[in-house]
Parts: structure tokens; C-alpha cells; sequence
């Protein structure tokens, strides 16, 4: 194979400029299907994107010969609906995050996925764009030592979409509420940047009243390596304010997960650096990918995979439990 030829599910607007764009602008890569539950919306969709095919059937888009690879552009309500169908046709599955509404969901996917052979990926996009490597390339590289402590902060304000009952916080179509949605990057980023999270744990509130689903989340956690964490996420403050700091032996990094332009922060010998980062793709989530095509094709990796995926929302499960 010499491309990838992909079927896309849901038209929503991630898939307007942040992802579907990369299907078809990928070297390798091909977006020939999209498919929605309304037709008319698929086709609007497929004529401003200049794709051929539009579905309003599941099964007619999995039928389709042309069609090599799946992504699931849903909500994650039917993330496990449709990523499953998808594998027993044989047919990759490039996932949203979170991969299910709950680690079980997760979990079925990704053993869906193994005992079939079928490659399932996860759209953690940050692990591929410049900024955030740069940070794993100051870990990696191991000049300031290793690392003893994280830890993440994330506050929002609550915006009209949440007191209108946006979708991201009716928890029986999200999961949860904005700490899954958003929240969930800073975890997949440890994970990424550390290595797996073994142990956490925290509890999960509702302090608003907005919605329904959870505003406050906050909790600690451990990784395999050793390295402790503590993590707090207030969606229901007085406004956007997001830095996760990484303190090493002999430094410390500061950088904002949301914020794909802004600087990081190096602090080291008593001297404080930022250090500018590269503007980010017009579409964020075309490096990542790039790289699942790459790895389909047989001439590369992806980093973000069911399997990373599924470790993040065990993470998000275990904050949210409670005493």
C-alpha cells in the first residue's frame, strides 16, 4: 500500500478544522467517505471538503471497498459502538478521547482491538506538535536531572455552551464533564512525558450547579517510576488558567496544556528562561495523523494508541472515585 483510505464518522466541529483536514492533507493519506446519521449534513460536509462520498449508514461505509481505515469523529457515547463494527470489518480505528464513557468501555475496545490484530489509535493530537515535544526533549535529555514531582492546575470559567447544556457536560454522552474533555490532555501528557500513572487517586465535585456533571476534580497520583503528582481542575472559576509544572532535580518546567503557542517556562541555576515554541498546524491534529499513517504504511510509529489511551482514562476513573 502506498495510501490510506479513510471513512470518517460524525461531521461535528472538531472535524471541521481541527482534524478532518489532516485525513486528506497527510502525505499517504486520503479521505474518500464521511458519514453522518443525517445525510444532508454528510453531504454539506463532503462538498466543502471535496470528498467524494457521503453515508448516512454505518454498514453501507463499512462495506465500502475503498475504504481502509475508520476514524471516529462521535461523541463518546458511541465511540465503542462504532470503533468496534469498524474491527471486525478489519479496518483500523483512529479514535477521539476519550476512547469510552468509562474505563470499562476503554478497556473493551483495546482488547476488541489486540485479539483482532487491528491497529486502534487514540487522538491525544498534543504528543505531536512541537511545543509539547520540546518539553519530553528537556526531560529526556536528562541535564537537570530526574524528575521528583508534577504538578497540574487547570481553571476555567463557565461559559454559555455549559449553561446551555453543551453536550461536554451531559455526562450520559460525554462520560463526565469538561475534566474529561479537556482535563484528560495533562494526563495523557504525563503518561507520555513519565511513563504510566500506577496509582491515583482523588474525588470529583459539583460545586456549581450549572450541570450536572462534575466542576471540581482534584487528586494525586504515582507513576511507575516514583514520580508523585498532584493534580486540580476547577471548571467553575473566574477564568482560563492552565500550567502544569515539572520539577527535576536541578530545574523546573512550566507550560500550559490547552495553550498550544504559548511559551515554556525554564527555571534552572536561579534563572528564569522562556523559551518561544513554533506556531502551532493550521490543523492541530494533522502530525498525529500523519504519524498513524505512517505507522499503517509500515514507515513509522504513532505515540498515542488505544493502549495509551485506555491508561489515561483508568487515570480520570481513579480521580473521580472518591473516599
Amino acid at each position: 500500500m502506498d495510501r490510506i483510505r479513510w471513512g470518517m464518522i460524525g461531521c461535528g466541529a472538531v472535524t471541521e478544522t481541527k482534524s478532518g483536514p489532516g485525513f486528506y492533507k497527510s502525505e499517504g493519506s486520503e479521505l474518500v467517505a464521511v458519514m453522518s446519521r443525517t445525510l444532508s449534513r454528510a453531504e454539506d460536509w463532503a462538498r466543502r471538503h471535496n470528498v467524494g462520498r457521503a453515508y448516512d449508514n454505518i454498514d453501507a461505509l463499512l462495506s465500502d471497498p475503498d475504504v481502509d481505515a475508520i476514524y471516529v469523529a462521535t461523541h463518546p457515547d458511541t465511540h465503542r459502538f462504532y470503533t468496534l463494527l469498524a474491527i471486525d470489518c478489519n479496518k483500523p480505528v483512529y479514535c477521539e478521547k476519550p476512547l469510552g464513557m468509562n474505563w470499562e468501555q476503554s478497556s473493551q475496545m483495546v482488547d476488541y482491538a489486540l485479539a483482532r490484530n487491528v491497529p486502534l489509535f487514540s487522538a491525544y493530537y498534543r504528543r505531536a506538535l512541537p511545543k509539547y515535544q520540546m518539553v519530553k526533549a528537556l526531560i529526556d535529555e536528562g541535564s537537570y536531572g530526574p524528575v521528583r514531582a508534577v504538578h497540574i492546575y487547570m481553571g476555567q470559567a463557565i461559559g454559555d455552551a455549559e449553561r446551555q447544556n453543551s453536550w461536554r457536560v451531559r455526562p450520559e454522552i460525554s462520560g463526565g464533564g469538561k475534566f474529561h474533555d479537556v482535563g484528560s490532555h495533562a494526563l495523557d501528557l504525563i503518561d507520555w512525558y513519565l511513563g504510566p500513572i500506577a496509582q491515583a487517586s482523588g474525588s470529583g465535585m459539583n460545586q456549581s450547579g450549572a450541570y450536572l456533571a462534575d466542576d471540581v476534580v482534584h487528586g494525586h497520583f504515582t507513576t511507575e517510576g516514583g514520580v508523585v503528582g498532584t493534580g486540580l481542575w476547577v471548571f467553575n472559576t473566574h477564568g482560563d488558567e492552565d500550567c502544569t509544572t515539572i520539577y527535576l532535580q536541578d530545574a523546573k518546567i512550566e507550560y500550559s496544556v490547552l495553550d498550544i503557542a504559548s511559551p515554556i517556562t525554564l527555571t534552572a541555576g536561579g534563572k528564569r528562561q522562556t523559551i518561544a515554541v513554533p506556531a502551532p498546524p493550521a490543523h492541530v491534529a494533522q502530525p498525529l495523523i500523519q504519524t498513524v499513517v505512517d505507522e499503517l504504511l509500515g514507515r513509522g510509529s504513532c505515540p498515542s494508541t488505544g493502549r495509551s489511551g485506555c491508561r489515561t482514562d483508568w487515570v480520570i476513573e481513579q480521580l473521580l472515585k472518591g473516599v
